[in-house]
């Protein structure tokens, strides 16, 4: 009996080691910590978020790196928002014929963000449909099998405003979408990898546009100094125009804008009394136009301008700028049926 307690010790006790080894080594190694992380993705966001180009954020850390997830909706209106270090994706399906209802909590197109960063947008490149503004990163795939887009979204701080910090965003925003497109039966082309996003210069003079003011008339009363302009546009969902004075106080007077499927239609209203966004195909307030063009088989791409309270009456000038503004835009894109205000 003592001699089959020895064996039993001397087989036993090695394997205890061993175990022991092998889950300091697991707990410990680099190896270790990236089956760890692998293993918290597969569940993690619905298993949507990329390993390696997340951990180009996050190190292959679980805490803080993957600080939280959140999930609603379903079939083609779905949605997923997590925490990937410090930004945040959000990944959805959204219905070409959806309308954003700020009264629904959780709805994904009123958690679309943008213009929080002082950077104008401008196009990812490598051939995607998507833009950055050096702060909040949009993709979208346009579903060819189903009337619905798939929009990734990536939110951060002004920490990273720079190329690079933008440009590993902007290739965790495709191979997400690339993910999201398979895991939800999104059919849809993409693009390849992203190229350095370059930056865009600051207010150069009025007579030199060449991306998206070029074309746009300037009011007739010497007002406008500088414009600010997307330089490179045509793939890039939102796109803008600037127009300035520096004789009072370096101010904005008109401000135009481009945005292109679920940008557009977070800018859609169908309630009346709401005054944060716009009605129907076309139309004018006191401020503001809008025009509107059929951009594919997707939503309807939305066209505006507003003054601001810099800037003079406008007396017609905000209807004529923003024909200009629009036509260039639509033929960008291949856009037709624009839909102008009378």
């Amino acid at each position: 009996m003592r001699t089959m307690r020895r064996i039993a010790l001397y087989v036993a006790l090695p394997l205890v080691l061993l175990l022991a080894a092998g889950y300091g080594w697991y707990r410990m190694s680099d190896t270790g910590k990236r089956w760890r992380y692998e293993d918290r993705l597969a569940t993690y966001c619905e298993g949507l978020i990329p390993a390696a180009e997340s951990a180009a954020l996050t190190s292959y850390s679980i805490d803080p790196g993957l600080p939280g997830d959140r999930t609603g909706g379903a079939d083609d209106n779905r949605w997923d928002e997590c925490g990937v270090a410090d930004t945040r994706l959000l990944v959805a399906l959204i219905p070409h014929d959806a309308v954003r209802n700020r009264h629904i909590s959780g709805e994904p197109l009123s958690m679309l963000r943008g213009g929080i960063s002082d950077r104008l947008p401008v196009a990812v490149g490598g051939g995607w449909q998507g833009h950055t503004d050096f702060r909040d990163t949009g993709i979208v795939l346009n579903c060819t099998n189903r009337p619905a887009s798939l929009v990734v979204t990536v939110s951060a701080d002004e920490s990273h405003e720079n190329a690079e910090e933008t440009r590993r965003i902007a290739r965790l925003a495709t191979a997400t979408a690339q993910r999201a497109a398979e895991r939800w039966s999104c059919d849809a082309p993409h693009g390849s990898r992203v190229p350095t996003v370059p930056a865009q210069p600051d207010s150069p003079a009025p007579g030199n546009a060449t991306g998206t003011c070029a074309g746009v008339p300037v009011p007739g009363d010497d007002s406008v100094d500088w414009h600010r302009e997307t330089t490179a546009p045509g793939t890039a969902l939102l796109e803008t125009c600037a127009l300035g004075e520096t004789k009072a106080r370096d101010e904005e007077l008109y401000w135009f804008g481009a945005a292109f499927g679920p940008y557009a239609q977070r800018l859609r209203t169908s309630d009346d009394g709401d005054s944060g966004g716009y009605r129907g195909d076309a139309g004018t307030d006191r401020h503001s136009a809008w025009a509107s063009a059929a951009c594919g088989k997707g939503p309807r791409a939305l066209f505006t301008v507003n003054d601001t309270e810099y800037a003079a009456p406008p007396r017609g000038y905000l209807r004529t700028a923003l024909r200009a503004f629009a036509e260039r835009a639509a033929q960008r894109h291949g856009c037709t049926d624009l839909k102008l205000p009378s």
